[in-house]
């Protein structure tokens, strides 16, 4: 059975190369393993994640294909085309937009379309994408206020994931330092201090493990990913 979830990481793979996966992206120094641990246990639990990041090639896409890659086997995921069927994603089924903009590219999206993606979430679906924000007020500006969604729209993505992108003597350096998320009615931080506890300990294990075994292929870790789960949670 074709894997979905893959085949939109792929097709969204514009910049060539391989898809990086969360193991390179901690061996990068993008993600904290502690704090991964941490988005990827909510995204086990069926959370949606909005990626941000104002510049372009600051990783937007890769952090959230990477993301992507983890979430349970079986998951059903449409890409918003207007040939895919998305409008009528059910509840656990994942629904993905390369980016909420309005340039008018392959499965970007805005206005009521956005509208649309999260009135889905709210119904039980998961919602994932990325846009040029480096706060969530400028996420805020775009999903909620120009797009129409409102404050409810912009909470139905659970998760803000801003990539922070600063120029050194190696060149750029992109790191998720907290990620922004909605508890209650509210807004809540997490930075990268945190001490993973219970589910979110064992994935932090999961994910060591996995980087000493020298998975490195998207491929390799979403499948060693899936075994793990079926023995683990």
């Amino acid at each position: 059975m074709t894997d979905s979830v893959l085949d939109i990481i792929r097709r969204g793979n514009q910049r060539g190369g391989r898809a990086l996966s969360v193991i390179d992206l901690i061996e990068a120094g993008t993600l904290d393993r502690a704090l991964c641990a941490w988005v990827l246990d909510r995204v086990l639990a069926g959370s949606s994640w909005l990626v941000g990041a104002r510049p372009g090639g600051a990783g937007k896409t890769t952090v959230m294909n990477a993301l992507l890659a983890m979430v349970p086997e079986g998951t059903l995921a449409h890409l918003m085309t207007p040939t895919s069927g998305w409008e009528r994603a059910r509840p656990g089924e994942c629904v993905v937009a390369y980016e909420v903009s309005s340039h008018g590219l392959e499965s970007y999206v805005w206005g009521e379309d956005v509208q649309r993606m999260t009135r889905l979430a709210h119904s039980g679906c998961r919602i994932v994408s990325n846009l040029h924000a480096d706060t969530l007020d400028e996420a805020r500006a775009q999903v909620a206020d120009q797009c129409g969604a409102g404050e409810q729209g912009l909470r139905a993505f659970a998760m803000f994931i801003p990539i922070r992108v600063t120029d050194g003597p190696r060149g750029k350096s992109r790191v998720v330092e907290r990620v922004e998320f909605v508890e209650g009615d509210a807004w809540r931080v997490l930075d990268a201090d945190l001490k993973c506890q219970g589910r979110a300990a064992r994935i932090a294990e999961f994910v060591r493990d996995t980087q000493k075994r020298g998975l490195r292929e998207i491929e390799d870790v979403r499948a060693a990913w899936l075994a793990w789960l079926t023995g683990s949670v």
